[in-house]
């Protein structure tokens, strides 16, 4: 059962009391089961407040968002407590995916930021009532044949082991503002896997790079099926940091993204801080 918000609005403030006695002195306590709870609600009340669209010439189509979030993590490195990745598009590839991203050490208007990156080899549109209406420039994702990998096996389980080794071919890194270089640690697990038969895509998942758990790099890895009953591996990456990336194969560099620091908008993802109050909406 949902919370309303007004019961909602006077936990969270149980929840901020609980967070200055948490760090006060220097101590770092966990949080109790139920002010985590409550501050998942908070999360998904914000996720909720976005809708996302993708674009097919001059008409859009409303995408679904999932339930529950694809990843719960938190940043200690960069003072990032308790954060999620929400999705939309329940079926095959998601068309994006969301961070939402909670700093309770920096100043009110600024403890609330969010990520939106598409996977999408469309254009999509993304809007948040009257606070933001921005349209992507240009696709999410550019998916690439991977050459010389062994073709797709037959049965999943095999096919998740390849998909596991051809994602430990792959190293990125990061140039933060801060910290500099930071190698990104590969998540042994794939945040979310699919299919998608009427698109030719036999099996999916998309494996991320992370600052410990905090994703920063999302690799997606698709066995496909093509003419004549060919199946062959691609692979693309997304962005999910204002940091530099740079990604290698083989130790070899195949891509990179240029910094984009809060708030800044690139040519299929966006970041930006949400007003204060936002969790409330």
């Amino acid at each position: 059962m949902r919370l309303t918000k007004y019961v909602v609005g006077i936990l969270f403030t149980v929840f901020l009391v609980g967070e200055i006695c948490r760090t006060a002195g220097g101590e770092d306590v966990p949080p109790t089961s139920q002010e985590r709870a409550l501050h998942l609600e908070r999360m998904r009340n914000i996720a909720g407040s976005f809708q996302v669209y993708e674009l097919s010439g001059e008409k859009r189509r409303p995408v679904e968002r999932a339930d529950e979030p694809v990843l719960r993590y938190t940043d200690s490195t960069r003072k990032q407590r308790d954060s999620t990745v929400w999705m939309w598009g329940t079926q095959g590839r998601p068309t994006a995916l969301m961070a939402v991203e909670y700093y309770p050490e920096r100043p009110r208007d600024q403890k609330w930021l969010y990520e939106i990156a598409s996977l999408s080899t469309s254009r999509i549109a993304v809007e948040r009532g009257s606070d933001l209406s921005w349209t992507a420039r240009e696709p999410g994702l550019n998916l690439r044949r991977l050459d010389g990998a062994p073709a797709p096996a037959e049965r999943p389980a095999a096919r998740l082991g390849q998909m596991k080794e051809l994602f430990a071919r792959l190293g990125a890194h990061e140039g933060a503002v801060v910290e500099g270089r930071v190698e990104l640690r590969p998540m042994a697990r794939p945040l979310y896997r699919y299919h998608d038969d009427a698109a030719g895509v036999i099996d999916g998942a998309i494996f991320v790079f992370a600052n410990g758990t905090n994703p920063e790099v999302l690799c997606v890895i698709e066995a496909q099926s093509g003419d004549e009953n060919t199946r062959n591996w691609h692979f693309g990456f997304v962005q999910m940091t204002g940091g530099e990336l740079v990604v290698e194969l083989d130790g070899k560099e195949i891509w990179r993204c240029r910094e984009a620091d809060p708030p800044a908008e690139r040519g299929s993802y966006r970041n930006g801080w949400l007003p204060p109050g936002s969790e409330g909406k």
